[in-house]
């Protein structure tokens, strides 16, 4: 059983997150089609760079957001990336894995409140830290990234 004031520290960081996050939505596990409304939706700027497995799409804002979406050669997001002055709205990133996220975060007995934090499980792996202005993280799918990528190339 959780205790009280875990669950009240567990969402006060949700309800931190959605008012300091940017508006991004390049969900994992997503399609490459959530890149162009990611763009729109926080007024910046694509930058495409294909390597041999994978293509790595950067989003940069004017205030100074960067988030990248990982995909591979079937067009699925299977890794995203960011930093910049808040933390992202981590559920949009996430997408349907944000239920994976909260229920490991909920288990780990981490507050959220951390400079820094790892979740990890079979499915995902979220690890993300920083402090005032200068935030930066990275979430995957263990799963679906191609072969022959080390995970130290996803940053």
């Amino acid at each position: 059983m959780i205790d009280r004031s875990f669950k009240c520290s567990l969402g006060l960081m949700a309800g931190i997150i959605l008012l300091c996050g940017g508006s991004a939505r390049a969900a994992l596990g997503g399609d490459a089609a959530s890149v162009r409304s990611d763009t729109d939706e926080m007024h910046g700027v694509v930058h495409s760079t294909l390597l041999q497995h994978y293509d790595v799409e950067e989003i940069t804002t004017d205030s100074g957001m960067r988030v990248r979406e990982f995909l591979n050669r079937n067009g699925i997001v299977f890794a995203v990336t960011w930093n910049g002055p808040a933390v992202p709205d981590l559920q949009r990133l996430l997408g349907t894995n944000f239920a994976v996220y909260t229920k490991a975060l909920a288990e780990s007995n981490q507050s959220g409140r951390q400079r820094s934090l790892q979740i990890a499980s079979s499915e995902l792996l979220v690890e993300s830290g920083g402090h005032l202005r200068a935030y930066v993280g990275r979430a995957y799918l263990p799963a679906l990234i191609p072969a022959g990528t080390p995970t130290s190339d996803l940053r």
